[in-house]
């Protein structure tokens, strides 16, 4: 491509990008449908999993729409940054899953060193079950941003401050964040659990 068609091209995109930044739906679809599969694909190269991919295009797209202010045409093509972006996510959500696996083996190691031998009965194998289930469904059940904050202050050992940088929200919205959804998982799980949840709780919170 020559040097005016490529300054041509970063012209049109930086265009397109204002009018999604200005809320311009017609733009934002143009823009979905010119740019889904290039997501989904550098998406599933770090996946390889077809609906987490699918979850992560999805998440790209509505940042997208949410920032499309922040791109800026000289530095470097709406290609690279889509492309970086996607990647970024699709790495997120590797590491949130190897974070949410660490958590449970965290919180089976926990039970097995708070009995008092090694044998199990069927209750107490059928309460582990159920245990480990309330945690799975209650930190899929906080709203995505309280999810967000509370795995990143919990399971990346981030500062509030950090982020809140990280994320590029307010301090105060952070600190919100994190004790909605700390309370949210609390009264879930001690609600589920008969008061017995502190335990998981603190699996959680440690």
């Amino acid at each position: 491509m020559s040097n005016p068609d490529k300054q041509q091209e970063r012209l049109a995109e930086a265009d397109l990008m204002r009018r999604v930044a200005d809320r311009d739906h017609e733009a934002f679809a143009e823009l979905s449908q010119k740019y889904s599969a290039l997501i989904f694909s550098t998406a599933f190269k770090v996946l390889n999993h077809y609906e987490d991919t699918e979850d992560v295009m999805s998440e790209v797209l509505n940042t997208i729409w949410k920032k499309a202010d922040t791109y800026h045409s000289k530095k470097g093509s709406l290609v690279t940054w889509i492309c970086t972006t996607a990647r970024n996510r699709a790495i997120d959500r590797v590491r949130s899953v190897q974070r949410r696996s660490a958590l449970y083996d965290k919180f089976e190691t926990k039970l097995e060193g708070d009995k008092p031998d090694a044998r199990t009965t069927g209750r107490e194998d059928l309460y582990r079950s159920d245990a480990r289930q309330v945690l799975r469904s209650a930190v899929v059940a906080l709203s995505p941003d309280q999810r967000e904050v509370i795995e990143l202050a919990y399971f990346e050992g981030l500062t509030q401050k950090q982020i809140a940088e990280r994320i590029q929200s307010p301090l105060g919205t952070v600190k919100a964040r994190i004790r909605r959804g700390v309370e949210r998982l609390r009264v879930a799980i001690n609600d589920r659990l008969k008061g017995e949840g502190q335990l998981l709780l603190n699996s959680v919170t440690d």
